[in-house]
């Protein structure tokens, strides 16, 4: 198994996308951007680096399913009146967006994008998922810290 790990590290590769990688953690290979990597000499910061609106892609080692998330989007405060004013928009926002759902967990919010493969493994549609994922959060961000503050 894990070969669609194999087929995204092989595209990753050939397209010098520069990536780090954990095999076997709980039966996923993660795929992260690194928090800085250098162009032209030029040491430069990554989208999806580092600790702020994380990127992490999880390849099922049974190739079976894909997870990509936007990890630490915003920190909410520990306010249950906030964090109901917050689901409240979850709810909405997890029924507009159709393959996304944003979610909190331990008072930091963040959002996934869960994707089935059955034998046919896309490592394209996982960048292009992987786009979605931040420009949702990128365009729901105002609404969200409207809540929390």
């Amino acid at each position: 198994m894990r070969d669609n790990a194999i087929a995204f590290e092989k595209y990753i590769n050939d397209h010098g996308i520069h990536m780090n990688k954990g095999v076997n953690i709980e039966d996923f290979t993660i795929f992260t951007f690194p928090e800085k990597t250098i162009i032209d000499g030029v040491e430069k910061y990554v989208l999806g680096g580092g600790n702020e609106r994380r990127a992490v892609i999880a390849l099922r080692d049974d190739d079976t399913l894909a997870d990509i998330f936007c990890f630490h989007i915003a920190s909410v405060p520990n306010d249950d009146n906030k964090k109901t004013l917050l689901y409240k928009l979850f709810n909405e926002l997890n029924s507009t967006y159709k393959y996304l759902s944003f979610y909190e967990d331990d008072n930091v919010i963040s959002s996934k994008i869960c994707i089935p493969f059955n034998n046919n493994f896309d490592a394209e549609l996982i960048f292009e998922m992987l786009a979605v994922i931040f420009q949702a959060a990128e365009q729901e961000y105002p609404r969200i810290i409207a809540r929390i503050r």
